[in-house]
């Protein structure tokens, strides 16, 4: 697609077409001539050649889910790098959870619940069935973008070998108002090497958003003299024996606090801070999920191959980790 119309379509990437801003770029609305919307990724410095970028466009541009931001095209201009996608007329999970104004009304649990059916669908059909196998490794929940119908597609999946190397280490995480920290497995810090459990581990923390209410980094139910961010937070209520108070008072009483605290049981397993080999596999979290959300009938088919055991999913996150890690 050639840059004279992205440019036009963005305003000139004008900040007020800003959707979303992370560590692979920022991504704008953008608005054609004949009034359909698009958004475009312009990504931050991409030290991959001409060949490689489009090496990747293609592997890019053949994964296709139900749960994917589909990718429509992209354009390579001087330094300039931009993916064109599908516009997503709902906007980010963050931006829906944790509206500007405060009065806003809270979402609804049987939304909410949806949304994080069809997200670890996408994020499971990434580790277990694309092929490449793919590691998102940021994962949040502004990375999640919900259609008309508030179906969740994931974005910027594949984005990371697009960057350059040095982004991948953990100064890059510290972003901000962004807060992507509060997303980052423990582990990482120590390694500097991207795993399928990182990317449970930051799913988790969305789970852990949509079930409490609450910010990654910043816990507004919390003590003022608490310093720590939302996993630090209910794992500190866990060990009390207070997990219960962590869970969004907008949602309880209403007939469904055994799925609620099943849901944050599934979240707590997912951010497992000190062995990453107990977190479940994202297939499973998966599983877990669906069984919450059974009596809704949100599924669809299930389009998710299986592992045959244990041996074949260890197996499979050798294969990601040799791809992406």
């Amino acid at each position: 697609m050639r840059l004279s119309d992205l440019m036009k379509a963005t305003n000139s990437f004008s900040k007020n077409n800003i959707i979303g801003s992370g560590r692979t770029g920022t991504m704008y609305k953008a608005v054609l001539e004949d009034g359909s919307s698009l958004m475009v990724k312009r990504l931050q410095d991409s030290q991959r050649s001409e060949k490689e970028f489009l090496s990747e466009m293609a592997t890019l541009g053949s994964v296709k889910h139900r749960n994917l931001v589909p990718l429509l095209g992209f354009c390579m201009a001087k330094q300039e790098r931009l993916l064109v996608y599908k516009h997503m007329a709902n906007g980010t999970l963050y931006d829906n959870l944790h509206p500007a104004n405060d009065g806003g009304k809270p979402m609804e649990w049987s939304l909410r619940l949806k949304i994080a059916i069809g997200a670890a669908r996408g994020f499971a059909w990434l580790h277990h069935n694309c092929n490449p196998r793919i590691i998102h490794r940021n994962i949040s929940s502004k990375c999640i973008l919900l259609d008309a119908e508030f179906e969740p597609k994931i974005s910027d999946f594949g984005l990371a070998r697009l960057m350059n190397p040095v982004d991948t280490h953990l100064s890059t995480f510290v972003n901000g108002e962004f807060g992507d920290l509060g997303y980052v497995a423990p582990e990482y810090a120590r390694t500097l090497v991207a795993t399928p459990k990182g990317d449970v581990y930051s799913f988790g923390t969305v789970l852990l958003e949509l079930v409490t209410g609450e910010k990654p980094t910043h816990v507004a139910k919390a003590p003022e003299t608490f310093k720590g961010n939302l996993v630090e937070w209910v794992s500190q209520l866990s060990k009390s024996g207070q997990l219960q108070d962590a869970i969004d008072k907008s949602l309880v009483g209403k007939g469904v606090d055994s799925e609620l605290f099943q849901f944050l049981k599934v979240a707590c397993n997912c951010v497992l801070p000190e062995v990453a080999k107990e977190r479940p596999t994202m297939i499973e979290v998966y599983q877990f999920l669906r069984a919450i959300g059974e009596r809704y009938h949100f599924t669809i088919e299930d389009e998710i191959l299986m592992p045959s055991d244990t041996g074949d999913a260890d197996y499979i996150e050798e294969l990601i980790v040799a791809r992406y890690g």
